[in-house]
């Protein structure tokens, strides 16, 4: 029988790669025009280098906010806009003691997720992806998987899909549909969740 715990497993390896994946090396590939929600994410992502640009030195002259405008990252408009707000306050307050980059982006997702509301209708897709994966893989019925799903708190529910903007969960339900199963089903969603995960925020080299 699938539980809340059943959904809840893979979190703690899905906002570890939201925590540590930003300092990846590289920009994100620019995001298909189809979706919706293109503008939103676009705009919200000006404010996230314009953000960076104030507290990592530079403003307008900062070599890097080209290619940071220029990038597509997975997070969705609220939380790329929810993380430039508390990201920049973080490190503003900090001054010249401003913590390592990780702990900042660790402790904004503790506060943010619980100020996202999750949009369930917008990410149902998702949602319907993840429980035919586990209806195909680990013959668990769809009612009981969405049942489980509701269990979860708020946070919990807004971390496996409205963090993420609709090119990124396009990325994750497409790996849900069509990689194979595998002995660890909770390694093998994980692993669906990894490549968008590290692409919710962009960074500089």
């Amino acid at each position: 029988m699938i539980t809340s715990r059943s959904w809840a497993r893979p979190i703690v390896a899905a906002l570890a790669a939201v925590v540590t994946a930003p300092f990846a090396l590289g920009a994100c590939s620019q995001g298909p025009r189809i979706f919706p929600d293109r503008d939103g994410v676009v705009a919200a992502q000006v404010g996230w280098c314009d953000g960076l640009a104030r507290v990592l030195g530079g403003g307008s002259s900062w070599e890097h906010l080209a290619a940071c405008k220029a990038a597509y990252p997975t997070g969705s408009a609220g939380y790329l806009s929810l993380m430039t707000k508390c990201f920049t306050r973080r490190v503003e307050a900090a001054g010249k003691d401003t913590p390592d980059r990780s702990r900042i982006i660790d402790e904004c997702n503790d506060e943010i997720l619980v100020k996202m509301t999750p949009d369930e209708a917008a990410v149902r897709d998702l949602i319907e992806a993840r429980c035919l994966r586990m209806t195909r893989c680990e013959r668990i019925p769809a009612a009981e998987c969405k049942a489980g799903f509701a269990k979860l708190d708020a946070a919990q529910r807004t971390l496996l899909t409205s963090v993420y903007n609709a090119a990124g969960r396009y990325e994750i339900i497409d790996c849900l549909d069509t990689a194979s199963c595998t002995d660890n089903e909770d390694a093998g969603r994980a692993a669906c969740y990894k490549p968008a995960a590290e692409k919710l925020l962009w960074f500089p080299p």
